[in-house]
């Protein structure tokens, strides 16, 4: 069973321990996704649900994690059959590093956090939405945002060289959603010039930017207050969108590492792939590697070994992968009931490890679907 490792970045508060518990609390047990997560260790389980029961409770929220400590949070994704029998598809590690290591000064470089760094598979930057408002409405908790824990998070982004995605995920969407759209976001982002430049080149390398909305507890749980502190209201928590960046981390992988390995033949033919709006990602493949299985054939023996899947698994990733700009809100709108009834049939298949991680690849392309039906902006694509 293979390992897929995310860094979380993001400076003190920005939400990144109360994303992970919020995120196991939703996947803890399998329904409407068609998987659960299991963690790595019971203490680890009983910790995330009491930051859970924290969060749900308590009058406080959780403490920021502390500067020296790095929590390592292992998540087995698993399938529970009709019959109750339960097959584990992949595993997902989160290592998330305190945010004082991204805006604090230090004496020497941090080789544990470089060393990881290199590592890892996915970057999740958390952007704190409560001070996106802010940076929205001209206000100085926004300005230095942008112009201090913003930079420093993109200046670790752009030192970690390979090619893997990056998903830009805006914690506290519940305290923007009412006041401005995702598509206005985005749009202030790329006006700081920085993350504009960071976009560029990632997209110049054919690698998936996204920003993605999530809300660890959801609508109405806590109001703003007029001294920038967040009161709990009463309400029970409802997270949002919490498992859509784990989702995409395969999907985007696939589409990061066929990229390279398109960039790499194209090279090695002198041949450049003929470019056209309408040109899908399987006949930018066919360019270089041949038409029909054979595509499959000669991409899976390129590919990491954690990413040879089986050759139908990986048809289905290059179906899906990208589609042209102005197509895909209409594309995810016709796949959607499609991968549904793809994602019942392949449950119904699942007898062992292979089936199970396919039906769960099936699961994640039904979630990035969505999103790219309700966050048409979330895909940051400016060339």
């Amino acid at each position: 069973m293979n390992t897929y490792t995310v860094i979380m970045l993001g400076p003190s508060g920005s939400g990144k321990t109360v994303f992970l518990a919020s995120m196991y609390k939703k996947l803890s047990t399998q329904g409407e996704h068609g998987f659960f997560l299991e963690v790595d260790g019971a203490e680890k389980r009983k910790r995330l649900n009491n930051i859970y029961t924290q969060i749900a409770v308590d009058e406080k929220w959780p403490i920021s994690t502390d500067y020296a400590q790095i929590s390592e949070w292992t998540f087995n994704c698993r399938v529970q059959t009709e019959n109750l029998s339960i097959y584990s598809a992949c595993q997902f590690t989160y290592l998330d590093y305190a945010g004082g290591r991204l805006t604090d000064e230090m004496e020497e470089e941090d080789s544990v956090f470089e060393s990881k760094l290199k590592e890892a598979d996915a970057l999740l930057g958390l952007l704190d939405g409560q001070r996106l408002s802010a940076l929205m409405r001209n206000e100085k908790l926004g300005k230095l945002w942008a112009i201090n824990d913003l930079p420093n998070m993109l200046n670790v982004i752009q030192n970690s060289k390979s090619k893997r995605p990056i998903h830009f995920v805006i914690s506290k969407w519940d305290i923007i959603e009412n006041n401005f759209t995702l598509e206005q976001i985005r749009d202030r982002l790329l006006q700081i010039e920085e993350f504009r430049n960071i976009v560029e080149a990632r997209n110049k390398a054919h690698t998936p930017v996204r920003l993605i909305p999530v809300s660890s507890v959801g609508i109405g749980f806590a109001k703003l207050q007029p001294d920038g502190s967040m009161a709990k209201t009463g309400e029970l928590p409802q997270p949002f969108q919490v498992e859509v960046p784990l989702a995409c981390i395969l999907p985007d992988m696939i589409q990061s590492h066929l990229e390279e390995l398109m960039r790499k033949k194209q090279e090695e033919l002198s041949k450049p792939i003929e470019d056209k709006a309408d040109l899908s990602f399987w006949d930018k493949l066919g360019q270089v590697f041949g038409g029909g299985l054979k595509i499959l054939q000669n991409i899976q023996q390129l590919l990491p070994k954690k990413y040879q899947f089986a050759e139908d698994i990986l048809k289905k990733m290059i179906e899906y992968a990208e589609e042209p700009a102005q197509k895909k809100q209409e594309a995810a709108v016709k796949k959607t009931n499609e991968l549904r009834r793809e994602q019942a049939a392949s449950l119904k298949a699942v007898s062992d490890e292979e089936t199970a991680l396919k039906h769960v690849i099936n699961c994640f392309l039904y979630i990035r679907n969505k999103l790219d039906h309700t966050f048409p902006e979330s895909d940051i694509t400016l060339l």
